[in-house]
């Protein structure tokens, strides 16, 4: 009974495996090969293999909830079927189709077991169904061959791609890499490549220059093994084999291949591959440009002259030429090749070879490379800096001790990228930079946020640019909290309107109210005009709140300038009735403040009587200097519509006439000739005014500024009508204030205040009283020059001893002067 379970067992087992694999042959022919079930394709980039047969596409993860070692990836993809139907119009055998496949596995095969930088790493091994083959390895860039301009089997040539221009140091750098990984491959791996062309060459989305293509290695054992060595039969016609190409393309195979059936393949063919691969990106053409014709290749290679070098650098001709040579043991080894003097010569490509191994030094080869560096960065070309030195450098981001030297040049460099290329290599490394920078680093990270604001989405805006200011908003450096009041209407702009109003307007608040540093306070109000526009009423109305506590302790021209400004920005984006309502009770009592000059003073007089002509022209009513009333034609006042508007206005002024002024019903009438104003160039006592005011301009005011001793967020009680002055703060009998200082409060609890029914009632804010600003006693108050029994304070931007963004100074600086 036993043995028949156990068969039973079996049977069902192999019943289900048999099951599974036809679910997965279906699955495959349905989908494609593993890869494509398990990455979505993007876009081509390019192509390569023999015969540039491999197309490459950048791709991402399907399950994003993996870990995953890159970003995104490169999907290797080859279409069976294109191959077969062009196979049949080429009149080629199936056979040939089949041994062609059998080396592309072949390729991939070695590619997987093979690990070093210098090799291209394979991420998904190959799989293939009847339709397609496809494998997945490290982003790419493209092949060489493609940044050569040989686009074949590319559908749609990206940007980046089409006007790629290869300096001649990264030409150097890239060919120095190959050298290394040659050098690995005889030296460790014992192979020869046999296959070393531009099409089997990569350049990753790094920068690095990587080696693939290994369908025709063969290990240096099989070397003069005749049963296993396979030989080429190169056509001695002009045949384009490149349909189906079964050996390596003959414009860069060594002359000892193409001899005889019975030659030997060495390192030193590799040497002449290599060479002829060098001759192609230096002089930039082919040296032998055959067609896989053997009787021209064998003609060039017989007369090669040094008119054919001529293209190329004096430093470089002899090591060419040696590895061109027909005499095999004349040609040197990849490790000699990279002592050329051709490379040993440019001190930028020495910095980038140090920048290849900067992880293997110790951080005081680092700070001396990094100092000389910053030197010698700018005469880099943007292709060098975005895929040599920065990839490099933001991994060395992770050292804390080089952090403040590395990261002023990443960011930098970050400026030449666009925002998808900066969102997958240089924002990765960034982001525990931006999670825990504090000190200087902090600094310069908000002073460059900008940068990293417009080259983000949403999403990382919130996830890590946002908590990096709210730290900035938190820090007692005073030069963080003017870089970030600075920066914040930019981020606000892309932010949600309930973001903005829920994280960042209190800490602007908090900062106003707090600080004592004028120039902080400044940006803060400059910051509150600049928000205006992005808020709704009830934040302008907390917004009034914070300007009412400010100015009543606080009276200094800059304070009251931006007052103004965020009063400009209230009346451009609410109009006149909210303005006239809200804002103008809150104005007008600033108008008595004596630290105006006459030009701030001009300002706010400006603003008010640009208010009143606008309520005048909405009720079509204009007053003259008499009192008298005068109605525009065609307008409507008081409910009634004008029809014959001549008349009726002089009907209107005759009345006004008749009728007693509009204060005699409550006063007495009094006559007293009022004095005929001789005018500023008549007038001596003017004059001296003015002087008196221009000297005091050039007067230096300190920096400092009272703190807001008033309770934030007000009381439920606080109503914000007028009030008498002594009701703002208590004193008691021993002169200090009863209401508890800000400092003592948290600035954020209850945020935003609940406007009571009394201060929503007013309509306004009012300020009975004109508080004047205390002075401090090492001298930072603020003196008022007295000329002739007037009272002028004057400023000028010798004002601000402290650093005023360009954008903020030209938003205020309409209004001093």
């Amino acid at each position: 009974m036993s043995i028949n379970m156990r068969t039973l067992t079996q049977a069902l087992a192999k019943t289900a495996a048999v099951i599974e694999k036809t679910v997965q042959t279906t699955v495959q022919e349905v989908t494609g090969p593993k890869p494509l079930q398990d990455y979505e394709l993007l876009d081509q980039i390019g192509s390569g293999g023999p015969g540039l047969a491999w197309k490459l596409y950048s791709a991402k993860a399907r399950d994003s909830t993996r870990p995953q070692q890159y970003p995104t990836v490169c999907v290797w993809v080859l279409d069976k079927r294109a191959l077969s139907e062009a196979r049949a119009r080429a009149g080629l055998s199936k056979a040939a189709e089949d041994a062609f496949l059998d080396l592309i596995r072949a390729d991939s095969g070695k590619l997987v077991r093979l690990r070093h930088p210098g090799v291209v790493h394979v991420v998904q091994a190959l799989d293939e169904n009847k339709n397609a083959m496809a494998m997945v390895t490290e982003p790419l860039f493209a092949s060489v061959a493609n940044a050569l301009g040989n686009v074949e089997n590319v559908d749609n040539v990206p940007k980046d791609l089409k006007s790629m221009e290869m300096s001649l140091l990264e030409v150097k750098h890239g060919l120095l890499q190959i050298a290394e990984t040659l050098n690995f491959l005889h030296n460790n791996a014992h192979l020869i490549h046999r296959a070393v062309s531009p099409e089997n060459v990569f350049i990753t989305s790094a920068g690095s220059w990587k080696l693939a293509g290994f369908g025709f290695a063969i290990s240096q054992a099989q070397d003069g093994n005749l049963d296993n060595l396979q030989s080429f039969h190169y056509s001695e016609y002009d045949v384009e084999d490149s349909i189906l190409p079964l050996q390596p393309s003959l414009n860069y195979t060594a002359p000892e291949l193409v001899r005889s059936k019975t030659s030997s393949a060495g390192v030193s063919s590799d040497i002449f591959s290599f060479g002829c691969l060098t001759y192609h990106l230096v002089a930039r053409k082919p040296l032998f440009d055959c067609h896989n014709n053997v009787k021209m290749y064998m003609n060039t290679l017989n007369y090669l002259t040094n008119e054919t070098f001529s293209s190329i650098p004096s430093d470089l001709v002899s090591d060419l030429q040696r590895m061109l040579s027909m005499n095999e043991s004349y040609r040197p080894t990849a490790l000699d090749f990279t002592g050329s003097s051709f490379f040993r010569s440019d001190t930028r490509l020495r910095a980038l070879r140090f920048l290849d191994h900067m992880l293997e030094r110790d951080n005081m080869q680092k700070s001396e490379f990094l100092k000389a560096l910053s030197d010698m960065w700018k005469d880099f070309d943007s292709r060098v800096l975005r895929y040599k030195v920065l990839p490099p450098l933001c991994a060395e981001l992770r050292n804390l001790v080089m952090q403040p030297v590395i990261l002023p040049m990443v960011l930098t460099i970050a400026e030449s990228q666009d925002k998808n290329d900066f969102e997958l290599t240089t924002l990765p490394a960034l982001v525990p930079v931006l999670s825990t920078a504090t000190g200087d680093t902090l600094l310069l990270l908000i002073k460059r946020a900008e940068l990293i604001i417009n080259k983000t989405n949403a999403e990382h805006l919130v996830s890590h640019v946002l908590p990096l200011l709210l730290r900035a908003y938190n820090d007692n450096d005073v030069r963080i909290q003017e870089e970030v009041l600075k920066r914040s209407t930019s981020v606000a702009k892309q932010l949600d309107g309930q973001v903005v109003r829920q994280a960042i307007l209190p800490r602007v608040h908090g900062l106003a109210l707090k600080t004592t540093v004028a120039a902080v306070r400044v940006n803060a109000l400059l910051c509150l005009a600049e928000l205006v526009q992005t808020l709704d009423k009830l934040a302008v109305t907390e917004i009034l709140q914070t300007i009412q506590r400010c100015t009543a302790v606080d009276r200094s021209a800059p304070t009251l300038m931006c007052t103004l400004a965020i009063a400009n920005a209230i009346l451009k984006q609410y109009g006149v009735e909210f303005t006239s309502e809200h804002v103008l009770p809150l104005i007008i009592p600033l108008l008595t403040a004596q630290q105006l000059n006459v030009q701030q003073f001009a300002k706010y007089i400006l603003f008010v009587k640009d208010i009143l002509r606008k309520i005048e022209e909405k009720r079509g009513v204009t007053v003259n200097d008499s009192g008298v009333p005068e109605v525009k034609p065609g307008c409507v006042a008081d409910g009634l519509q004008f029809q014959t508007p001549t008349k009726k206005t002089e009907k209107v002024a005759s009345a006004a006439k008749n009728s007693p002024a509009w204060d005699e019903d409550w006063a007495l009438p009094t006559k007293i000739s009022a004095p005929r104003d001789p005018g500023p160039a008549n007038s001596p006592q003017f004059n001296n005014s003015t002087v008196q005011s221009q000297s005091s301009n050039r007067t230096s005011v300190p920096t400092t500024c009272p703190a807001v001793d008033l309770e934030w967020p007000p009381r439920q009680s606080f109503n914000a009508t007028a009030q008498p002055a002594n009701d703002e703060t208590r004193i008691n009998a021993a002169g200090t204030p009863t209401t508890p200082s800000f400092d003592e409060l948290d600035p954020f609890a209850n945020w935003p205040p609940r406007p009571n029914s009394a201060s929503t009632a007013s309509g306004g804010f009012h300020n009975s009283t004109t508080t004047q600003p205390p002075i401090n006693n090492s001298g930072s108050g603020l003196r008022n020059n007295l000329t002739d029994g007037r009272q002028f304070q004057t400023t000028n931007n010798d004002f601000w001893a402290f650093e005023s963004e360009p954008r903020n100074a030209v938003f205020w600086k309409q209004f001093i002067w």
